[in-house]
């Protein structure tokens, strides 16, 4: 498999794809899941997945017709999952500025830990993936609208498409090169990056008439 059929299973993933499921979907997208972290993309097999969820391969592909179906719904299935985790984290912060910057701690957390993130980037796929215009697209498009609600939230006027490409560009480099020094080491250091990025939400700019 490919880059670009890689990149189609992500897209289809991202916008939408249908990741309902009953306890037997359930424990084979889960399976998915683990195999994709362990063997990745290219040697993750249908037969992999099904001892992994301990059932038949036939039970596999009576409910899903394709590996590629089967990955794209395991990727719909996790996206559903990551969401649901974001969302009980952040909901219950009152302050949109702290909201803000715990999403950001959340977002770099959960692609600095993933095991599939971190297999895409130990198997050279993460970059090429990146480069996929929807893709980068449905990531800015994602930070914005978080960043649309802070503005709206806390009353201050900002340009939130170059904000969100300032944010989304620090969640990738934390993604391709965890290691590049030390301020983004542990939560308590993201979340410090995360406040100097939005300070101009609480540090008021400067009047024309000031400069």
């Amino acid at each position: 498999m490919g880059i670009t059929p890689v990149r189609s299973l992500l897209v289809e993933a991202l916008i939408g794809q249908s990741s309902d499921a009953d306890a037997t979907d359930t424990a084979i997208l889960a399976a998915t899941i683990r195999c994709l972290s362990h063997h990745g993309l290219e040697r993750t097999t249908v037969a992999d997945v099904a001892t992994e969820a301990g059932v038949g391969r036939a039970t596999v592909f009576r409910r899903f017709d394709t590996k590629e179906e089967l990955l794209t719904r395991a990727f719909a299935w996790e996206l559903d999952q990551l969401v649901a985790r974001f969302h009980s984290v952040i909901d219950s912060i009152g302050n949109p500025y702290e909201r803000a910057v715990e999403w950001i701690v959340e977002a770099v957390r959960t692609v600095r830990n993933h095991p599939v993130a971190r297999r895409f980037v130990d198997d050279g796929v993460a970059i090429s993936v990146l480069h996929d215009p929807q893709i980068t697209t449905l990531l800015l498009t994602s930070v914005r609208h978080e960043l649309d609600l802070t503005a709206q939230r806390t009353g201050v006027e900002f340009d939130t498409a170059t904000a969100a490409e300032i944010v989304s560009r620090f969640f990738v480099s934390v993604w391709l090169a965890p290691d590049l020094g030390s301020a983004t080491a542990d939560d308590e250091g993201v979340r410090r990056m995360a406040r100097t990025m939005l300070s101009f939400l609480v540090v008021p700019s400067p009047s024309p008439t000031d400069v």
